[in-house]
């Protein structure tokens, strides 16, 4: 079982390596990263001038059973890989897309639990979209973050009332500046149950 990030290149691709070790320190996993591709923006509406991102998660999925390299431990057969795939491999796609799903105005990112498949966007994640100054630390720390939730998600973790805790759903950016790089006791006692529980 792994979890892979696959940074597309329209995203600063120096900030990859930094976000992956960190998001491997909050999970307390190896997390691997795929650098220099560039993923399809799926679903662009250009009225909102943003992606779907349930679309997106939706063609990920597909990529993934057609570039099973990429992803497939090599002790794992391709088919029984491409028919549980979602139970081995997270993948989590960084993209430059504003995003958003039907029922909200946007969105930080969004998991596909049942894939196994989540998105996260740095578009609202960083100062200059809210007309402040450039900070790449502050960048990294909020892409950690919202990617550490958005896989907790893909790991059956729902949200947490901690506003501290990873899994807490953050309704702003200052919300999500408040959380902790860490998953509340009751948040990684159930990981790590659920790492534990899944498939090898």
């Amino acid at each position: 079982m792994g979890v892979h990030v696959f940074w597309d290149s329209r995203v600063p691709i120096g900030l990859s390596r930094p976000v992956t070790e960190e998001l491997s320190g909050v999970l307390e996993m190896p997390v691997s990263r795929i650098d220099n591709g560039t993923f399809p923006l799926e679903g662009f509406d250009p009225m909102r001038q943003q992606c779907d991102a349930v679309k997106i998660l939706t063609k990920l999925d597909i990529f993934r059973q057609r570039y099973p390299q990429l992803f497939k431990p090599e002790n794992i057969d391709l088919d029984y890989y491409n028919k549980f795939n979602h139970l081995h491999e997270k993948v989590l796609l960084v993209t430059p897309a504003d995003i958003f799903e039907p029922l909200a105005d946007f969105v930080f990112g969004l998991a596909y639990p049942s894939l196994g498949v989540a998105v996260v966007s740095p578009a609202r994640l960083t100062n200059e979209f809210y007309g402040r100054h450039a900070d790449d630390d502050a960048l990294i720390d909020r892409i950690v973050k919202e990617g550490a939730h958005e896989i907790g998600h893909l790991f059956g973790l729902e949200h947490c009332d901690n506003p501290g805790c990873i899994m807490y759903c953050p309704r702003n950016l200052d919300d999500l500046d408040r959380k902790r790089k860490y998953f509340c006791g009751r948040c990684r006692i159930q990981l790590n149950g659920q790492r534990e529980g899944d498939l090898f």
